[in-house]
């Protein structure tokens, strides 16, 4: 039964996107798949913002490119891990499956990264290297990769990052800011499909993966799927049957963003994301994370304890057929909802104004004084 989707992925997919994906699903190997697959992957590098890293696509998810990470770059190594939600966690936990000797920062769910705190810890012993995540989607915070990044460095320290909920969206310069390695994929910012799980690697890592520790696994480790591009790059470079459906609406969506240009979209997603706020404070709700710490391609908003959230989620799926998410913490069930406009289809007006209606339609159920059109005025 179809909904339309407002959740902070799998997204709303653009005509265009959902063209290139439809058809007959071709070869996932021979010259002319393999010459797509390596074009979409130098053009996910450039819209990252490099010109010095490798891109895989891996069938998976997102998690894939974090998996591939551990299972390459944790073994048996001094790991800082970064948390302020679940998946922060989640880092933690993949380092550790790996035997990395890891240490985790940890800060209450939404709260900003403490940047002093974390340099006193890379002071007080050698990381190898650090882990953290751009986009925390469980609480629609945006963590300061960039000044994070440039402390690591300070003291020798790997920067690796879980941007799954930021590529496309916010803006990234991995070159720039030195970052090592960083997980995305196709479902979110890149408006596509699941199906992908995306890595961009530093060329100068790629070249000496052979002097870390061995890996603990085989299909993630990128030793594997380096050995299958030298020995079978004319026509298979990679291990594994691709979703190739899933590839080439991948590179219909990179072309669309290179076209337009990634400093066009990213102001996009601000825009959006700040004529949204604008609307939910409208209504009487506020932001979950601090004020100026938001991400830009999902809002989490506080019921501010007006109602339950898992109730107007409900609500809204029954009575307007559009799907939100919950929060992801158990203790925050009842305070938290989450709006996602990740993809270009969900940032439309009209579909922005849906929830924003339905919000205040359910509002004025619970008795809750409201003015709809005033809020809806907002998102023009």
């Amino acid at each position: 039964m179809k909904y339309l989707l407002m959740i902070p992925g799998p997204v709303e997919s653009p005509d265009e996107i959902i063209e290139a994906f439809n058809g007959q699903t071709v070869a996932h190997y021979g010259k002319e798949f393999r010459d797509l697959y390596l074009e979409t992957a130098s053009r996910l590098s450039r819209i990252l913002g490099s010109k010095k890293s490798w891109s895989f696509l891996m069938p998976g998810s997102g998690t894939t490119g974090l998996e591939a990470i551990g299972a390459t770059f944790c073994n048996s190594r001094n790991c800082l891990v970064l948390s302020n939600g679940s998946f922060g966690d989640r880092l933690n936990t993949i380092a550790g499956r790996y035997g990395s000797h890891t240490d985790k920062i940890s800060y209450e769910k939404g709260k900003a990264y403490d940047l002093a705190e974390i340099e006193e810890q890379l002071k007080s012993k050698k990381y190898d290297l650090l882990w953290m995540v751009h986009v925390e989607t469980s609480v629609g915070i945006l963590n300061p990769v960039k000044e994070v990044a440039k402390i690591a460095k300070k003291y020798g320290c790997l920067v690796f990052v879980d941007a799954i909920a930021s590529s496309g969206i916010e803006e990234i310069k991995v070159d720039e800011w030195q970052i090592d390695g960083i997980a995305s994929a196709s479902q979110k910012g890149f408006s596509c499909p699941s199906g992908l799980g995306m890595l961009t690697v530093n060329y100068e890592l790629i070249k000496n993966l052979n002097d870390l520790p061995p890996s603990r696994s085989w299909y993630p480790d990128l030793r594997v799927w380096v050995d299958y591009y030298d020995k079978w790059n004319d026509w298979h470079p990679y291990p594994s049957t691709l979703p190739t459906n899933v590839i080439q609406a991948l590179a219909k969506s990179l072309e669309m963003i290179e076209s337009e240009g990634i400093a066009s979209r990213i102001a996009m997603y601000k825009d959006v994301s700040s004529r949204l706020i604008k609307a939910i404070k409208a209504l009487g709700l506020g932001l979950f994370v601090p004020e100026g710490h938001n991400a830009h391609g999902l809002t989490a908003v506080s019921t501010l304890g007006k109602f339950q959230a898992p109730e107007f989620i409900e609500f809204l799926k029954d009575k307007f057929r559009i799907q939100i998410g919950g929060s992801l913490e158990k203790d925050m069930k009842p305070l938290v909802f989450r709006i996602g406009h990740m993809s270009t289809k969900q940032c439309l007006n009209r579909n922005l104004a849906a929830v924003v209606a339905a919000l205040g339609t359910f509002m004025k159920t619970k008795n809750i004084d409201v003015y709809i059109d005033k809020a809806l005025a907002e998102l023009v």
